[in-house]
Parts: C-alpha cells; sequence; structure tokens
C-alpha cells in the first residue's frame, strides 16, 4: 500500500473487505470442486509447497526482513499449523466426508461468536480495546439461530454425519484458537516473511498425515 499513489490509497483501503471476502469465500468452492480427485491433506500439502515458492521469490526479490528471535518464529509456527493445518485440513476433510461446502462454511463462520465469548469472559476486554455491544451479540446469536436451522434439517439427510460435524468443528476451534494466539503472541511483522514460517511450519505438520491418506491426487483440468 506504501507504494500506491496518494489518490489511489483511500480507492485501495476501501477495496480491501471486498478483495478479502473475495478471496475467503471462494476457497470453500474450491474446496467443493477438488475434494472428488484428491485426498485433502494431500492436495493442501501442494498448497503449502505452490504457496511457499510463490513467498520465497517474492522475499528474495523484495529483501524484506525476516522476523526476528527464536520466540517469534515458534509463535509464527504455532499460529500457522492452527490457521492453516488445523483450520484447512478440517475443513478440507469435512468437505470430503460428504459435508456440503455451504454448510461447513456456515460452522467455521461462527469464529467471530466464539472469540467474542473468548474476550468478554476472559477479561480480555482492556486488553482488545473494544467490548462487544448489545447489538453486536444479537447479530452474533443470529447468526448461530441461522446455522441451527440450516444445519439441523441436514442431519436427517445424511449430508452432516459425526465423523465431518467433528471435523468441521475442529477446524473452527483451530481458527478461533490460531487468530486469538496470533493476536496475542506474534508481534508485527512482514507480511511475506511471516506467512512463510505459518505455511512451512503447517507443511511440515500435514505432510506426515497426507503420507498416511488413502488415494492421490488426480490431477483434472
Amino acid at each position: 500500500m506504501s507504494g500506491a499513489a496518494p489518490g489511489r490509497q483511500p480507492l485501495l483501503l476501501a477495496a480491501m473487505p471486498w478483495v478479502f471476502v473475495a478471496i475467503w469465500s471462494t476457497g470453500f468452492v474450491v474446496a467443493r470442486l477438488a475434494m472428488p480427485h484428491a485426498p485433502p491433506l494431500g492436495f493442501l500439502c501442494w498448497r503449502y509447497a505452490g504457496s511457499l515458492l510463490a513467498f520465497g521469490a517474492w522475499i528474495a526479490i523484495a529483501r524484506v526482513p525476516w522476523p526476528q528471535g527464536r520466540a517469534q518464529w515458534g509463535h509464527l509456527a504455532v499460529s500457522g499449523v492452527l490457521m492453516h493445518a488445523g483450520y484447512l485440513g478440517g475443513v478440507w476433510a469435512a468437505v470430503r466426508l460428504g459435508m456440503p461446502a455451504g454448510t461447513t462454511a456456515l460452522i467455521v463462520g461462527l469464529q467471530p461468536l466464539f472469540t467474542a465469548l473468548w474476550v468478554s469472559r476472559s477479561g480480555g476486554v482492556a486488553a482488545h480495546g473494544t467490548a462487544v455491544s448489545p447489538l453486536q451479540w444479537a447479530g452474533l446469536l443470529l447468526g448461530l439461530a441461522g446455522l441451527v436451522t440450516v444445519v439441523w434439517p441436514k442431519l436427517g439427510l445424511g449430508e452432516v454425519t459425526g465423523p465431518n460435524l467433528a471435523l468441521a468443528l475442529l477446524a473452527l476451534a483451530s481458527i478461533t484458537i490460531g487468530t486469538l494466539y496470533q493476536k496475542h503472541h506474534v508481534l508485527p511483522a512482514d507480511v511475506r516473511t511471516g506467512n512463510f514460517v505459518q505455511l512451512a511450519a503447517a507443511l511440515a505438520v500435514s505432510l506426515p498425515l497426507a503420507l498416511l491418506e488413502p488415494g492421490s491426487v488426480q490431477w483434472h483440468p
């Protein structure tokens, strides 16, 4: 953003929420399209490896600084395992086991509710700077009611089962805990080198498990 012309910076900032929503939401579409052709962790390992190559090239060209100190590398690794291996692994495995991608997205979309509960119950309001207002609580609870309305009938249809629901809840727990952990422990760092460390940790954890998965990636257009 710092390299943009002054007049363009407000426009770029205004576009970021829309860009984020587009990137985040289409990840579930990719999971739905890919899962008939690949085991979940195997596919994600290819994703991590490709991302590492892209970030590695960008880091080499831009010569950006790496995180300082062994502790920061450790905190980045822990948050990367939770926010990539745990979250994405749970989501993709749930879809692989038959849960509709939209239902999976709704379940993990409860993250703001669980984050708000944690912050309010743990006395973290002072640390995070803001309390959850009654109107925000109402919105979060409406989201929970909507989720129950959607998921409950699918239990009878067999689309939501014990195993895929457990994996979706694992993904929800991972992204919630990972977000809170990163907020509390990870110091500001360059987003490229920080992501590189997180993805490398996710790959290190996911690869041994992927080798135990049945099936292989079927390359399909």
